[in-house]
């Protein structure tokens, strides 16, 4: 469980839009190039590329050695990129390194932005951990029939921000708020709908990374309740193991098969998720005839 939140940095895949200022033979010399950027500057490619090698090889020395770079530069430069993404990304022992989750997070982010820039058919789903087992399985079956699908599986808030760049076709939101942010035209669809359980042990709680911890906490707010948020979580059994009073999705709680716990209260707050038709891509529609008939609810 990490203290405090961890925010991703956010995505800026800008293209020049003053070319037409320049002459053709300068243009030949411009490159697109993945960035991210957070309020502490910008990380590159290159930085993120160490996590990739990290994760590959699971020894900074390692790492820094297929990277061709000294230990101590690679040292250097994951201190920098943990400092720029505010996030504790590499985790390392005796037995050598290890992404942490957060790590793990921002590495799938740059494997979807990679893979977008360089791939012409594959249909690209951005997902949380609710709904990732039925993007999985609709996958399962396009897949057999030759299609390909990649699945990217993060929060609400990356998912929306790789999509507003147009780096995914599809994405399911457990926040229903993210729903209105797009024009409907019968390119938002229902797909089910579930709760969120309160779990009551006083005024300190744990944000969980999956569900619509905003209605929780709105909820709270409009009921003239005090109360903290003292970590984030990644899964129900962390919240469960916790001292923090929480808000977690029945779903998620079926997902990992945990039980809920003696102190939940008997408050239930309904909620919907949604698939979101980002763009026009010629494997949407075979995507949502997979989806059963109560599960998809087109509207606009």
């Amino acid at each position: 469980m990490a203290r405090k939140k961890e925010e991703l940095p956010r995505l800026s895949h800008e293209p020049s839009e003053s070319g037409e200022k320049f002459q053709r033979s300068r243009l030949e010399n411009l490159v697109p190039e993945i960035v991210l950027v957070s309020d502490r500057g910008t990380i590159t490619l290159r930085q993120l590329e160490m996590l990739r090698a990290i994760s590959s090889e699971r020894s900074q020395n390692r790492a820094a050695e297929s990277l061709g770079i000294t230990a101590a530069v690679l040292n250097k430069q994951l201190k920098e990129l943990e400092r720029k993404a505010k996030a504790k990304l590499v985790r390392s022992n005796a037995r050598g390194s290890e992404l942490t989750i957060e790590g793990k997070q921002v590495l799938r982010v740059l494997e979807t932005l990679t893979s977008r820039m360089s791939r012409t058919s594959d249909l690209v789903v951005g997902c949380t951990r609710i709904t990732q087992n039925t993007v999985e399985r609709i996958s399962e079956v396009l897949f057999g029939k030759g299609y390909e699908i990649r699945i990217l599986v993060a929060d609400d808030e990356t998912n929306y921000s790789l999509a507003s760049g147009g780096l995914l076709d599809i994405i399911f939101v457990d926040d229903p708020l993210y729903a209105y942010e797009f024009p409907k035209e019968n390119r938002v669809h229902e797909v089910t709908r579930d709760f969120l359980v309160h779990c009551d042990r006083g005024n300190e709680y744990v944000r969980m990374n999956s569900g619509p911890q905003r209605l929780g906490f709105d909820t709270l707010r409009e009921s003239g309740v005090e109360f903290e948020v003292c970590a984030v979580a990644y899964s129900a059994a962390e919240v469960l193991d916790s001292k923090y009073s929480f808000f977690a999705s029945r779903l998620l709680l079926d997902r990992e098969k945990v039980e809920l716990p003696a102190d939940s209260r008997g408050i239930r707050i309904p909620y919907t998720v949604h698939a979101i038709e980002i763009t026009n891509h010629r494997n949407i529609r075979e995507f949502f005839d997979q989806m059963a008939p109560k599960q998809h609810y087109p509207i606009g």
